[in-house]
């Protein structure tokens, strides 16, 4: 099996560090950036499979940084799995979600069990 890449966001570095670690114990290749422009270069760059946004950045908005991937041919079709202590549960406890250009994310609160997370990504990234 080929290692699938996600491209983790975050400005939180010990989140950041202890997602990064959780994610590669699980197989994954992770690549990290810690703002949004960063993340549009790496995104751009790498192709990840699957990208983990952090909402609020230092200097871009996630929606933002999302709004100018969905205009590249390149990485308008990456999944994003937007991260964030702003986002709460929907109704039911459903995962919530962001709406940008037409399209819906899903959104886990920040804090969030790392099985949440895994069971997020199993159906977002398949072989």
């Amino acid at each position: 099996m080929a290692y699938k890449k996600i491209l983790v966001v975050d400005d939180e570095e010990d989140f950041l560090m202890m997602l990064e670690k959780r994610l590669m114990e699980e197989g994954f290749e992770v690549i990290t950036a810690t703002e949004g422009q960063e993340a549009i270069k790496k995104c751009k760059r790498y192709l990840p499979d699957l990208v983990l946004m952090d909402i609020i950045l230092p200097d871009f908005d996630g929606s933002e940084v999302v709004k100018i991937l969905l205009k590249d041919p390149s990485t308008r079709d990456i999944p994003v799995i937007f991260l964030s202590g702003i986002v709460t549960p929907g109704a039911d406890n459903a995962s919530p979600e962001v709406n940008i250009g037409g399209r819906t994310f899903q959104a886990l609160g920040k804090p969030f069990p790392v099985e949440d997370l895994l069971n997020l990504l199993e159906g977002c990234i398949t072989d």
